[in-house]
């Protein structure tokens, strides 16, 4: 059985929408799928029309792992080749319980390998706890980030690797593989969006191969099917009519994408990461080496903090706690915000009289 598991650091891309499409995708082209189900929120369980109550999901198994590690009693149908461990808000005293439990990072593949020869894939929707979504990264063979065409949202696919590197570093456990094969998708927010066009094109000028070629156009009937507990494919065929582009290609791209996604999952090469991404896995650098350079280029090139945000890349919060560490501020309350320097004219470069003292 090969593990996807849907990560996102941020809310509102579609991370589960994706999982449930994808895992939906995998099964029409007649591969067994087990859905899981990995975030409180329990979207992909509502999605999938599984039961979002205590006890008969996810939070069962990790509850307890010595006595309930197995999946099975948990697991029911979907649709024909997909069955889903769904999940509830019960989920979230998981990650107490987690604490407890030695090893507990490899619970969550432990109990898939239960029935990892019953399933050809598992496609993990995951939350935001950390140990929850430490767990997926740990069991997962591939990882999909799903993110929108948008500058913020985009920046936080390269999170994602990195804290993903950084887990599997910690414990031990291979990095290439699973960086190599991973997907970053792209959906629009906009029918033919300028900004979003350049948006998509950093992210290939950035990520090159992690980017998946395919971009999930805009349409608003995704949020019909989700709220119909739908694919997006049985939305089409029961409500959509032939005028309707935009959602047709939806469920082409959901279809490319999880073709994109075996191609990657089976290729018996692991792909390798462009230099660009490979600058992402290493740890954060040390502020100590940092902060100094980033005062001197923001004095020097006379930007405010959101403008030394767009030249690196990264958020301005982050931006702002390196400028800010170590550094002596007397001036007080504004000295995280640097403006830009005001640019003189020649009048302004004329040397002030000296001042007379006769009265």
């Amino acid at each position: 059985m090969r593990v996807v598991a849907v990560v996102a650091n941020k809310g509102g891309v579609g991370k589960s929408t994706l999982a449930f499409q994808l895992a939906a995708e995998l099964a029409r082209r007649g591969d067994r799928v087990l859905a899981v189900d990995a975030d409180k929120q329990a979207d992909l369980t509502r999605y999938a029309r599984g039961p979002r109550i205590a006890g008969l999901g996810l939070d069962a198994v990790l509850t307890d792992p010595p006595r309930s590690l197995d999946p099975r009693p948990y697991i029911g149908p979907v649709s024909e080749n997909l069955d889903l461990l769904g999940s509830s808000a019960r989920l979230s005293a998981v990650e107490r319980a987690l604490a407890l439990v030695p090893d507990a990072p490899f619970q969550l593949q432990r109990a898939l390998s239960v029935v990892g020869s019953e399933y050809e894939w598992a496609v993990i929707d995951t939350g935001h706890a950390e140990s929850i979504v430490t767990s997926a990264l740990v069991a997962a063979d591939l990882l999909v980030l799903p993110t929108a065409a948008s500058s913020p949202d985009a920046h936080h696919a390269g999170d994602v690797l990195s804290m993903a590197a950084s887990v599997r570093r910690d414990l031990g456990l291979r990095t290439e593989d699973l960086l190599g094969r991973s997907v970053i998708t792209v959906w629009r927010r906009q029918h033919n969006g300028v900004a979003d066009a350049m948006v998509i094109q950093w992210l290939h000028d950035r990520y090159g191969d992690l980017v998946c070629p395919v971009v999930i156009p805009h349409s608003s009937r995704v949020s019909e099917a989700n709220a119909q507990r739908l694919t997006v494919r049985q939305h089409a065929e029961m409500y959509g009519t032939g005028r309707d582009a935009a959602l047709r290609g939806v469920v082409d791209a959901f279809s490319q994408i999880a073709g994109w996604v075996v191609q990657r999952a089976t290729s018996p090469e692991v792909p390798v990461l462009d230099r660009l991404a490979t600058r992402l896995l290493p740890d954060e650098p040390d502020p100590r080496d940092v902060a100094p350079a980033l005062r001197r280029v923001k004095r020097g090139r006379g930007l405010d903090d959101d403008e030394l945000s767009e030249v690196l890349g990264k958020p301005v919060g982050w931006v702002r706690q390196t400028l800010a560490f170590n550094a002596h501020h007397p001036e007080g309350e504004d000295r995280l915000t640097v403006r830009p320097r005001v640019r003189r004219g020649p009048s302004d470069l004329t040397p002030p009289r000296a001042a007379s003292w006769r009265a």
